[in-house]
């Protein structure tokens, strides 16, 4: 049987290591909400002010330009990683399958740690792993059909969340005509009451939100409150629960998304997509017209959503379909788009110093995302500094550049001394074994 084993620093590709990197920093600006408090003043805060406030335009700026971008971004990368790891191994016998499920298994482990112990109820790395479990079987489809089965599922997937826009719809025009039938003094039945329940339950969640939702959001906001400000048992009890209901049937329902932009990864890694081997207007063309298009079906979808009883039945009156039909391919088209973009910066010259520094965060970016998870625990959570709950968009924004800042200078710190991070030193050795050639980089990343 042949070695397997890993690859030397030299044969890195450092665009694919500045790409990661910036997604890795990036996904911090969005699972920083998650951290630091009720996500309910954030998102609404613009709504319940009645204008345009600073806070709100951060929120809105990050979720256009980054939120699922960056994760989509990140993911993708993990796509091209996995074949990064199978192409490098000289032959395709069944050591490189052991050391691909090794690799997996561990990553699966470090996910549940993620989760459960250092408390990230958007732990990633679960769901990348058992899907990575997945798609191995793969590696060696033909291009066209990796694309093809990649979109088929995204469409599932877009399908599958924008359907319930429909159903509501549905609802609203039973809503109207069972208002109509008790003005005329007719009885209903117990379908059609059971439907305008179930609307009138959806108008309440809407401003002017009921006065029994009002009360059930205070009481859940200071729940949250008193909970993450208390000691660790606490806070993990409270987040064992929504990581096993994640890592269990929640995975099942949400994986699609994730699947098939592993596999565009694949598909986009054996086109030579990151190593240049598409002609430059491809590059630019996805990067000049693919990210604006992108921003727009992303502003289009976010003006679309509504927030008050008003804007949901003024867009039932006449909108045909979910504003996640533009949301969900435009995450895509961005996080393609980004990655063009990067690419084409990679062959500047006098910008690759500077972005080396975010080549070394994405050397390491199995150490940094833990390492995220670690500090924003310790910092809002009631075991550690207790700001839990402290924090608007501008101050979460300011946390979030501190700590790009800290991991950028550590890891730019560490390689001066170290040629792979602690993380990813662990994985190696886990993946290979002792017998792993210490002098050697692992290039595949998560």
């Amino acid at each position: 049987m042949s070695t397997i084993s890993s690859v030397q620093i030299k044969n890195r590709n450092v665009a694919m290591d500045v790409i990661r990197g910036v997604a890795v920093l990036g996904i911090l600006l969005m699972n920083i909400t998650g951290f630091a408090g009720n996500e309910f003043f954030i998102a609404m805060n613009d709504s319940i002010a009645g204008k345009l406030t600073i806070n709100g335009f951060i929120f809105k700026a990050s979720s256009i330009l980054l939120s699922g971008k960056m994760r989509g971004l990140f993911t993708l990368l993990f796509g091209a990683g996995l074949m990064l790891f199978i192409s490098n191994k000289k032959d395709n016998s069944i050591a490189v399958a052991d050391a691909y499920s090794r690799r997996m298994m561990w990553m699966l482990l470090f996910g549940i740690i993620d989760g459960y112990i250092l408390l990230w109820g958007g732990d990633i790395l679960y769901e990348y792993a058992l899907c990575g479990l997945m798609l191995f079987a793969f590696r060696n489809l033909r291009v066209r059909y990796m694309l093809c089965i990649s979109f088929l599922f995204l469409t599932i997937f877009t399908y599958n969340n924008g359907k319930h826009f429909n159903e509501n719809k549905n609802k609203s025009i039973e809503y109207t005509h069972t208002t109509q039938l008790l003005k005329e003094g007719k009885t209903l039945t117990a379908e059609q009451k059971k439907l305008r329940e179930e609307f009138q339950e959806l108008l309440n969640q809407h401003i002017p939100i009921s006065r029994k939702n009002a009360d059930k959001i205070i009481k859940e906001i200071k729940d949250d409150y008193i909970i993450h400000h208390s000691g660790y048992f606490d806070v993990f009890d409270k987040h064992s629960e929504e990581v096993f209901e994640y890592e269990s049937q929640g995975f099942y329902t949400e994986f699609w998304e994730t699947f098939a932009t592993i596999l565009l990864g694949m598909a986009l890694f054996k086109l030579g997509f990151f190593e240049y081997k598409l002609k430059f207007n491809m590059y630019r063309l996805l990067c000049f017209v693919g990210i604006p298009v992108g921003i727009i079906m992303t502003c289009i979808s976010l003006k679309l959503q509504f927030r008050t009883q008003a804007e949901l039945w003024e867009q039932f009156s006449w909108r045909p379909f979910s504003t996640f039909w533009f949301e969900s391919p435009a995450r895509i088209l961005l996080a393609v788009g980004y990655a063009s973009a990067l690419l084409l910066l990679c062959k500047v010259n006098w910008l690759k110093s500077f972005l080396g520094l975010f080549a070394n965060v994405g050397r390491m970016a199995l150490t940094n995302y833990v390492m995220q998870t670690i500090l924003c625990s310790f910092y809002f959570f009631g075991f550690g500094l207790g700001h839990y709950g402290e924090y608007y968009a501008k101050g979460l924004l300011l946390f979030v550049v501190i700590i790009w800042l800290l991991q950028i200078t550590y890891c730019w710190i560490y390689f001066k001394f170290f040629t792979m991070g602690p993380l990813e030193w662990l994985w190696k050795r886990l993946t290979y074994g002792k017998g792993f050639n210490k002098t050697s980089d692992i290039v595949e990343g998560i």
